[in-house]
């Protein structure tokens, strides 16, 4: 592939998912972990800020999350996909 960016993006929302799924076409080990480490992060974050374990419980069951994953919290990740891809190599 050149190094030029493709015009139409790969969606794969619908093929992903974790290893032994039954209706998954594409298993990944790690389906699960990016979240783990990411919301885990923030809940850390907010704690250190303050936030008591019953107001992080809160804002993470809201919809700000989702907020944030469709604006600059998605895009943050996905930069972080796209740099994190230019270090994969190809497996043989």
């Amino acid at each position: 592939m050149s190094a030029n960016k493709q015009t139409e993006q790969l969606d794969i929302s619908g093929k992903i998912g974790q290893l032994g799924e039954k209706e998954c076409e594409w298993p990944m080990f790690s389906y699960d972990r990016p979240s783990y480490v990411l919301w885990g992060a923030v809940a850390n974050a907010l704690h250190d800020r303050g936030w008591s374990e019953t107001e992080i419980k809160d804002w993470l069951q809201s919809k700000e999350p989702r907020f944030a994953l469709d604006n600059a919290l998605g895009d943050a990740i996905r930069a972080l996909g796209d740099l994190f891809a230019s270090t994969i190599t190809k497996i043989s």
